[in-house]
């Protein structure tokens, strides 16, 4: 036999299905490697019709069996290929078909984590848009995002900057601030869902203004619905109007709980039901700083929550202190 005998190497070709086996004659002086695909590396087999299920994909991919469920019934979105077998509720694909779909959605993963991390290195007052803030969280449409402002009040924190375009649609903004500190506070990803129970009807809000109302009953006056979520809110400064309560009380084993008067509660949630432009928020929350900062004697007291709880529902702890800051600029200046 000849050293340079001319043998057949399997080599793969890209096509508009996938990746194809085609046959090649080739020449060398000896065994030389097949080309090998990114998404092959990893593979303990060789074969890419062989027949893998969840199992096997998680042997040999690392993929866990829950996350390849999640992968295929998000399909719409997440582009996982429909299984090459079908038996009962087993799947399974060939090597061929969900090894370059891995190794794409892996890519895309990283990519994401890329564009978050760029997003996120600026200054805490920039405003991003609901755009920006979707491909932050990992989303490439904004329809989760809304969909928590909508379905979730409290999960996420309320734009700090809304307005309404010359067309009538509602264009919300939030400071990178305000979406850094959510996710580093976030309840783990993707867990939307209270785990609280269902809370009773709401108190009429023509009950006595002065009564205490605790965390579990202004949550659902303020459409949350949990005081867990309300009092994520507060923390957040989503709602700076409640950062002081009215009484705190402490049980026996030591928990606080903190209460508001129901006048307090009741003109929060009517402010929340209006939707100004964000410039005329803007400017009453600027007329209001710049009032309170010439009628105090000491201009160090005039604080956020001070403000925050004269004008409800007007802004952010992080809005309100950059019209502090800007109101006091002003009045040096002038």
């Amino acid at each position: 036999m000849q050293a340079d005998s001319t043998r057949q190497t399997l080599t793969l070709t890209a096509a508009d299905d996938g990746l194809l086996p085609t046959l090649r004659a080739s020449s060398s002086r000896g065994p030389s490697p097949l080309t090998t695909p990114s998404w092959r590396k990893t593979m303990t087999g060789t074969d890419e019709n062989e027949l893998l299920d969840a199992k096997q994909i998680h042997d040999e991919f690392g993929l866990s069996p829950s996350r390849l469920s999640e992968l295929y019934r998000d399909r719409t979105t997440t582009g996982c290929p429909e299984p090459d077998e079908t038996e009962g509720r087993r799947r399974r694909w060939k090597r061929g078909t969900i090894g370059p779909f891995l190794t794409a959605h892996r890519a895309a993963k990283a990519s994401q984590s890329s564009v978050r991390h760029s997003l996120l290195t600026g200054p805490r007052d920039q405003l991003m848009s609901t755009s920006e803030v979707a491909k932050v969280l990992g989303h490439k449409r904004t329809v989760t995002l809304l969909g928590w402002l909508q379905d979730r009040p409290g999960y996420f924190p309320e734009p700090d900057v809304t307005e309404t375009t010359d067309g009538g649609r509602l264009r919300r903004s939030w400071y990178l601030g305000t979406v850094a500190d959510w996710i580093d506070q976030r309840p783990g990803p993707g867990n939307t869902q209270s785990k609280a129970r269902t809370q009773a009807a709401a108190p009429v809000e023509d009950g006595d203004p002065e009564e205490l109302l605790d965390t579990k009953q202004a949550a659902p006056m303020l459409g949350y619905s949990s005081h867990l979520e309300l009092n994520r809110a507060i923390a957040r400064g989503v709602l700076p109007e409640l950062a002081r309560p009215d009484d705190v009380l402490r049980s026996d084993r030591g928990l606080t709980s903190n209460r508001y008067k129901r006048r307090r509660v009741v003109a929060l949630a009517r402010a929340r039901q209006q939707v100004p432009t964000s410039s005329e928020l803007a400017q009453r929350r600027l007329e209001a700083a710049m009032h309170a900062l010439r009628a105090a004697v000491d201009p160090g007291a005039v604080t956020i929550e001070v403000l925050a709880e004269s004008l409800p529902g007007h802004g952010s702890t992080i809005a309100w202190k950059k019209t502090i800051d800007e109101a006091r600029s002003s009045m040096q200046a002038g």
